[in-house]
């Protein structure tokens, strides 16, 4: 009785570039092999450009499958056995299949024959060694993946702020701005639609299709921290870090994902509640407290309350508490971020050369534009619309690269921020309204302004009460504040408060990093020209109890402003000397203003 044959054929792309067998030469080869077998062919089953990864996405290998069911056919023909299958698992399921209803397997190139117990045995282990191949090509393949990823060729489409040069990610200037805006907008308690909302509303990037997924995924994407990872879709997650250079800090993205973990509890921003996400219960396990704001008529007092243990505090009486902290961050907001904060970026991340090449890449496009409608290949409609996008973009480009060149013409020494700083600390030391002018300044500012401060520089803020007595615990900053001002002091940019004692009398001073004697007298020297200073080289007596021993004789006429401990002359980190810089504090002053017996306000 002659034999049913199906014969099966397949090819992948990949196949047909590497291997160099098409499917009709498959047919062909197969076919006369049938007739040579003297073999009646049933069907021929076909799986064009699809892999043999597994048996379940081949739509005529399955057809096959059910024909061997139904007993249409008792033998499959196969030109080799990887166009069957090359997965040992699925090996072994396909001949269990074939034995169970009595159809054998054929192969030409590899002189295959399941219908004898030698020709199954051959065929597994043929299907072993075609495994352990895939397997070392694809180990290969991770391997050299793995390194392309660390050297930044990051797979996948091109990502917002970001363009590709040479196969990498690198920063695009014209978008960079963009995407730290996005993460900025977000981490100030405005939600994905709103962040949305305000790009349609400016048309950003000439878009009016901003959606909050976009949003969503830009917030969530590791890329803009530096980081990569690869295998999600498979569920086989690998985490590479530092492979581009990031956009934003990994401190604001980790407190980008924190805000979405508070928005996932229904927290939404109110307009009129300054510490909105601030303040922690201190009795219900970092428990954050609930803006409160009662009706009616009498006087609208605002409260934050638990909901868990009820404990409560008033608003006014959080701002008495934290009005010096507070100014200290107001301070720190206008005389470092503002005015040097662009300047301090620019000198890191100098963008004028890949500005320069965009411009260049945008003029190449327009050129290619122009070329494209004269050739009649673009209508009129579709060559306006790109050429405004374009020009537009070469013109914000232009202007921004203008002001990159300003700033690199700008004379900037980490001097002219502490002198800066020093000057606005100076002239609230000398001011006998010190006190006032801090409430002052506070109230000067907007909700806004206020709620925007808190949400820039403060995580959480931890209160207690006792007795009605409001106390505050500790305050804790933002990681990317931390970060900023720690980057400061390193550069002598900003000061941290010690206690010192002089001549037995302590008081707390600012005190800057410490420095070599020429850099501090250079210092010095600018901030005399700005300033009715006096300064004193004083020999430290001791150190312990976090406390820093001074003796020597002031000028009473001079309130303590500001420490500078000295290195030696080596630069190496043994203090013995400090300067101290005092601010004159005139008495006629104080008299004309009828003010008597002031005390010196020490900065703290």
């Amino acid at each position: 009785m002659r034999k049913s044959a199906g014969i099966y054929i397949r090819v992948s792309t990949e196949d047909q570039a590497r291997e160099g067998y098409s499917l009709g030469e498959q047919l062909e080869k197969l076919q006369d092999l049938c007739k040579y077998r003297d073999y009646n062919v049933f069907k021929v089953y076909e799986d064009a450009g699809i892999s043999a990864k597994d048996m379940e996405g081949r739509p005529s290998f399955q057809e096959m499958l059910e024909d061997v069911k139904k007993h249409n056919i008792n033998v499959i023909v196969a030109y080799k056995l990887d166009r069957l299958t090359r997965s040992v698992r699925d090996l072994e399921t396909l001949i269990t299949e074939l034995e169970k209803h009595g159809c054998a397997l054929e192969c030409a190139l590899d002189d295959i024959n399941t219908s004898t117990a030698n020709g199954r045995f051959f065929v597994r282990m043929l299907t072993v060694l075609s495994q352990l191949e895939i397997e070392r090509v694809a180990e290969r393949t991770k391997f050299g993946l793995v390194g392309a990823i660390k050297d930044g060729h990051v797979p996948g489409r091109k990502r917002l702020g970001y363009t590709r040069e040479n196969k990498k990610l690198v920063i695009n200037p014209l978008e960079r701005d963009i995407v730290e805006r996005i993460f900025n907008l977000y981490r100030s308690g405005k939600s994905y639609q709103q962040v949305a909302n305000i790009y349609n509303k400016e048309k950003v990037l000439n878009r009016t299709n901003w959606r909050d997924s976009t949003i969503e995924s830009i917030i969530s994407n590791e890329i803009y921290k530096g980081d990569f990872i690869s295998g999600k879709t498979i569920g086989k997650p690998v985490y590479y870090e530092n492979v581009v250079e990031p956009i934003v800090s990994k401190e604001l993205w980790e407190e980008c994902q924190q805000q979405k973990r508070r928005n996932s509890r229904n927290y939404t921003r109110r307009n009129d509640y300054i510490f909105f996400q601030k303040i922690l219960c201190p009795n219900c396990n970092d428990r954050i407290l609930a803006c409160k704001a009662p009706g009616g008529k009498k006087k609208r007092y605002i409260y934050y309350q638990c909901n868990g243990c009820k404990f409560s505090v008033r608003e006014d009486y959080l701002v008495e508490l934290l009005l010096k902290e507070i100014n200290t961050i107001i301070e720190y907001d206008l005389t470092v971020r503002r005015d040097f904060a662009p300047l301090l970026k620019h000198k890191v991340e100098n963008t004028n050369e890949l500005l320069e090449k965009e411009i260049e890449s945008l003029k190449n496009k327009l050129d290619r534009l122009k070329d494209a409608y004269l050739n009649q290949i673009i209508e009129i409609k579709e060559y306006e619309e790109d050429r405004i996008k374009l020009e537009t973009q070469i013109e914000q480009a232009t202007k921004k690269l203008k002001k990159e060149q300003e700033l690199d013409n700008f004379s900037f020494t980490f001097e002219d921020i502490m002198v800066r700083r020093d000057m606005a600390g100076i002239d609230e030391l000398i001011n006998p309204l010190h006190d006032s002018i801090l409430q002052d300044r506070w109230n000067k500012l907007s909700v806004s302004e206020k709620q925007d401060l808190m949400l820039d520089y403060i995580d959480t803020i931890e209160v207690d009460k006792k007795n009605d007595n409001l106390k505050l615990k500790k305050i804790n900053f933002r990681k990317t504040f931390i970060e900023e001002y720690a980057n400061l002091f390193m550069s002598y940019g900003a000061n941290n408060i010690v206690k010192v004692s002089i001549n037995d009398e302590e008081v707390d001073i600012e005190m800057t990093k410490a420095m070599v004697r020429k850099d501090a007298l250079k210092y010095i020297e600018k901030l005399e020209k700005k300033c009715n200073i006096k300064y004193y080289e004083v020999e430290k007596m001791k150190y312990n109890n976090k406390k820093f021993y001074l003796k020597y004789k002031p000028d009473p006429n001079y309130a303590e402003y500001k420490m500078i401990p000295l290195l030696n002359k080596k630069g190496v980190k043994k203090i013995t000397h400090c300067i101290m810089i005092h601010a004159f504090k005139p008495k006629l002053l104080l008299m004309n203003l009828g003010i008597n017996n002031v005390p010196i306000t020490k900065v703290k």
